[in-house]
């Protein structure tokens, strides 16, 4: 959930621990026990021995604010905020989280923040969830260089409002979409795709709505891929030529574009699908299936893409995987993004110059109640108790005068 506190019975303010260290220590045997693989114990075990015994390994500096980040989530090292009982002796001590996106329980917390911000801009109609993908001949030239992700962004951006003015028969009409780039496939393979959420709907400088229900995937795809593969050429030169040539010979329909006709039918079934396409972690600790300390290994399993398409019957079930924990960690420092860097992107008249037109078609701000976003709200709406209630009956307060923030 993004945070880490442990309460002290009876021990008073004036025996308030003066290293927290030891205190931590002393008590995290209060910790909630979990039942799984911590995806941040694991880089706590190995990430030190992990760079010794690859010392010729290159490793981008953003890896290593990330890495250092996560293994200090929720320690006396990220400080932490000190709520004491004006009625009793009891107090609180809450673990500061690192807030990095690669850190699995803050990325849950950032995945909600993203929710509730994408929402608040999307229009009050359908929206559809596209998926454009690339040949795997191409995903190196995005994986040697980072920043040719824009390059991606860009080919939907224009793709997309390629198709608004086709069916708006004007450029007066667009489209409102956000784009959201993933560079990791289910097996943890380097797989840079974007998941496009898109209004089935178009908006005019008078503010005008046309409902657009058909989307013309035949053009998607042809146009995605012309227009990829001239930002690549221009971005590699002449050396890629060759390449663009063979690619047009081979997908003579275009490069893959999926987007099944599963409109949400409320509200919050919107906000669950954005939730999960915005911010979410590479991989979900929950598919951690056995750490073997003795041989470094770890086995995890995940669902094959062909089972998407089968009935329940017919399906293979997960793959299970078993590989040693440095091939395992090399594969997820992979997937963090450059420093500020923006993975979530919105165009059309989602964009901060564009949602000036949709005041009347804007989503009402409903989800305050559905995500609240403060730790101790947090905790009181998924395990439904109140953390700074104390046993005596009255509420703990903040003591900022007590906290530590390094």
């Amino acid at each position: 959930m993004g945070f880490y506190f442990i309460m002290i019975l009876g021990d008073g303010m004036d025996s308030y621990p003066v290293n927290l260290v030891n205190e931590y220590i002393k008590h995290s045997n209060l910790k909630i026990n979990r039942t799984g693989y911590s995806i941040s114990d694991i880089f706590k075990d190995y990430w030190d021995a992990f760079l010794a015994d690859n010392p010729k390994l290159k490793i981008r500096p953003v890896v290593f604010d990330n890495v250092s980040r996560m293994i200090k989530c929720k320690t006396p090292d990220l400080g932490y905020s000190f709520y004491a009982c004006e009625s009793c002796n009891n107090y609180m001590i809450v673990y500061n989280t690192c807030k990095s996106r690669f850190c699995n329980s803050c990325g849950v917390k950032y995945a909600k923040q993203r929710a509730v911000m994408t929402s608040n801009a999307l229009m009050d109609c359908p929206h559809r969830h596209i998926t454009f993908t690339i040949p795997d001949t191409l995903r190196n030239y995005f994986r040697q260089d980072r920043l040719r992700l824009n390059l991606l962004f860009e080919a939907v951006n224009q793709t997309l409002s390629y198709l608004s003015y086709k069916h708006g028969k004007s450029s007066q009409w667009r489209l409102g979409f956000v784009l959201v780039c993933h560079t990791f496939g289910r097996s943890l393979n380097f797989n840079c795709h974007i998941h496009a959420l898109v209004s089935e709907g178009m908006i005019n400088k008078l503010g005008e709505f046309k409902p657009l229900k058909y989307f013309n995937f035949e053009l998607l795809r042809k146009s995605f891929m012309k227009t990829l593969l001239d930002l690549l050429h221009k971005s590699l030169g002449n050396t890629f030529y060759k390449e663009k040539c063979a690619l047009y010979e081979s997908k003579e329909h275009g490069f893959y574009v999926h987007g099944p006709n599963t409109e949400s039918k409320s509200q919050k079934g919107l906000i669950e699908y954005v939730l999960r396409y915005t911010g979410r972690p590479v991989m979900a600790e929950s598919r951690i299936e056995h750490v073997d300390h003795v041989n470094r290994l770890i086995t995890y399993t995940y669902e094959p893409h062909e089972d998407d398409q089968l009935p329940d019957e017919e399906k293979n079930g997960p793959i299970t995987v078993t590989e040693d924990i440095y091939e395992f960690i090399k594969k997820l420092i992979m997937h963090i993004p450059e420093h500020q860097f923006k993975m979530v992107r919105y165009y059309g008249v989602y964009s901060s110059k564009g949602r000036r037109l949709i005041p009347q078609y804007k989503k009402k701000k409903f989800q305050k109640s559905l995500f609240p976003l403060k730790w101790k709200n947090l905790i009181q709406n998924t395990f439904k108790f109140n953390p700074l209630l104390c046993p005596c009956g009255a509420t703990m307060k903040y003591d900022l005068s007590a906290s530590y923030f390094p």
